[in-house]
């Protein structure tokens, strides 16, 4: 299998970011995966920063069987030895994700609907067939696509919604990666995680800090290599 992981960021690499590249770039090579950083504004120019994780897509990464879209707050506990490119699934369809999912399907009914596959935007794990699939779905009239470009609101998640609402694919489990793959850092026993997402919360209801501390917390209990 020829797999890469991707990560994206447009704008000046800060320390948590640089921190997660250094990471993830280590568990690229344990698992024989290439690895790639992904600058700047490659699939819409005109759509925000989050959008641009569907240059996933792009035919260029037509090569690898698989490829890995991370979040660049993302992080592999140490240890953690399992082959995510051995697990089942897309992306991460927790409760927050389908309260989203309704929403969205609620807003935009020419463009969701609740029968189709919803991720959240911080791992994207797609095979060969379904980025061509959803890549066909991209060009013509893309208006679609502004309804989506906002801070918070979809982003990333809503066009792939869309893509893959148009491509016909249908929600079920087989499309859901376990959720320790995308493991809030302030959850409970986060060194089982498969990569724990680094937030600001520190627990599930608060209070908040910033991400770099959260980071530190954690490699200070032995639970990430620093």
């Amino acid at each position: 299998m020829n797999n890469i992981i991707l990560q994206h960021f447009d704008g000046e690499l800060r320390e948590l970011d640089k921190l997660s590249m250094a990471n993830i770039q280590k568990y690229a090579k344990m698992v024989g995966a290439e690895y790639k950083l992904i600058t700047g504004k490659p699939f819409r120019k005109h759509l925000t920063s989050p959008c641009q994780k569907v240059h996933m897509l792009d035919q260029q990464f037509d090569e690898y069987d698989e490829v890995l879209m991370l979040d660049i707050d993302m992080f592999v506990p140490k240890g953690m030895t399992v082959n995510v490119f051995d697990e089942v699934g897309v992306g991460l369809y927790n409760p927050i994700q389908q309260n989203l999912h309704r929403k969205l399907a609620r807003s935009y009914p020419f463009h969701a609907a609740e029968s189709a596959p919803y991720w959240g935007g911080a791992i994207y794990k797609m095979p060969l067939l379904m980025r061509k699939c959803l890549r066909e779905q991209l060009g013509g009239d893309e208006h679609w696509m502004s309804s989506y470009n906002q801070p918070y609101h979809f982003e990333d998640e809503g066009i792939f919604h869309t893509l893959a609402y148009r491509a016909g694919y249908l929600k079920n489990d087989n499309l859901n990666l376990d959720p320790r793959w995308c493991y809030d850092n302030y959850l409970e026993d986060p060194a089982s995680a498969g990569m724990i997402h680094i937030r600001t919360k520190v627990t599930p209801s608060g209070p908040k800090r910033e991400k770099i501390v959260n980071y530190q917390a954690l490699v200070d209990q032995g639970i990430i290599s620093n």
